[in-house]
């Protein structure tokens, strides 16, 4: 049996887009929906696949993933990020339970233009320091992906984080290590109209 650690991707795409005016998980990127435009390079990457959790109406409008993604549903509208981070937490847990090695990838679905490299620089960064958590950043500023052990799912689920995944790399700074990623995307996210129109 193999022990290099698995890593399992999440991406929350279910929030409203609010100061966007519309749903921007479906904006054109190069072609296609923004938020494909997040999971294609990320399911080319060295992930066990991509717990994509969106609202109802991303999935009636986007009936077809990457191979290596599967939708789960988070219908209530009044959701913050964190909570599509706990569904995909738990989907994960009763698809393939983790090893104390293992490891979750969470990228937001705002974040198109982070290429497999800098995904798989991330991913080759946690395999080799398992207990770590792993944060993209690009020149000393933090971005995403984040990539966190798996035994570190039960704060994730805590009290302590419900204002959001950044309570994590707080709570845990001696397990804090920045893999440094040549890619703007890596720190842009696009959440308002002049987001979109000035990086895309």
């Amino acid at each position: 049996m193999s022990t290099t650690p698995r890593v399992f991707a999440i991406v929350p795409a279910a929030g409203q887009s609010r100061r966007m005016g519309k749903t921007k998980q479906l904006l054109d990127i190069a072609g296609r929906p923004m938020l494909l435009a997040v999971l294609e390079p990320l399911a080319a990457a060295e992930v066990r696949g991509i717990a994509v959790a969106v609202s109802p109406l991303v999935e009636a409008q986007l009936p077809q993933f990457p191979p290596k993604a599967f939708a789960i549903v988070n219908a209530d509208p009044d959701s913050e990020m964190i909570d599509s981070i706990r569904l995909a937490l738990d989907a994960w847990r009763d698809r393939a339970p983790p090893a104390a090695t293992d490891g979750y990838l969470v990228c937001p679905a705002d974040q198109p233009g982070i290429p497999t490299t800098d995904f798989n620089a991330c991913i080759n960064a946690f395999r080799a320091n398992p207990d770590h958590i792993v944060i993209a950043s690009r020149a000393q500023k933090r971005g995403h992906p984040i990539i966190f052990p798996a035994p570190l799912a039960d704060f994730v689920h805590s009290r302590e984080a419900d204002t959001g995944l950044n309570t994590l790399p707080h709570r845990y700074p001696d397990k804090l290590q920045l893999i440094e990623c040549p890619t703007p995307a890596i720190t842009r996210d696009i959440d308002t109209p002049n987001d979109y129109e000035a990086n895309i």
